[in-house]
């Protein structure tokens, strides 16, 4: 089942599109003037070797020249500790521009849209 979860950051909309591959998610965050992928990370839940807890171990890759490795390393996590699953997430947000101010509201927007997809994946069936 896929879901798609979207929120206006400032002159633009960030879209954060979600796909269930069995127990795993896999999530396309895009938006601004033009989508791409320019970074992908991958998190899991992984047995601690030191105590008897769960981690959430990462993998990341960035293409060259883009800073979108940041939201989606923070948004893998945070879907994985909240969901105790496998997620795959990319993010290609590109706005002609950019100021700090938008910068601050969009990883604001992708945060919230993260909140939105944890409370929907919670919920029981």
């Amino acid at each position: 089942m896929k879901m798609i979860f979207k929120k206006a950051a400032g002159r633009h909309m960030i879209f954060f599109e979600v796909r269930e591959i069995g127990n795993d998610l896999l999530v396309a965050v895009s938006g601004g003037d033009e989508c791409h992928i320019g970074g992908v990370a991958v998190s899991y839940p992984t047995p601690s070797h030191y105590r008897s807890a769960t981690t959430v171990s990462l993998n990341s890759i960035t293409l060259p020249g883009h800073k979108d490795y940041i939201i989606a390393n923070s948004t893998a996590v945070t879907l994985t500790k909240a969901l105790n699953r496998p997620v795959v997430v990319t993010v290609g947000i590109h706005y002609d521009n950019v100021t700090k101010v938008e910068i601050d509201e969009i990883i604001k927007v992708v945060e919230s849209l993260t909140n939105d997809a944890i409370s929907h994946y919670q919920k029981p069936e």
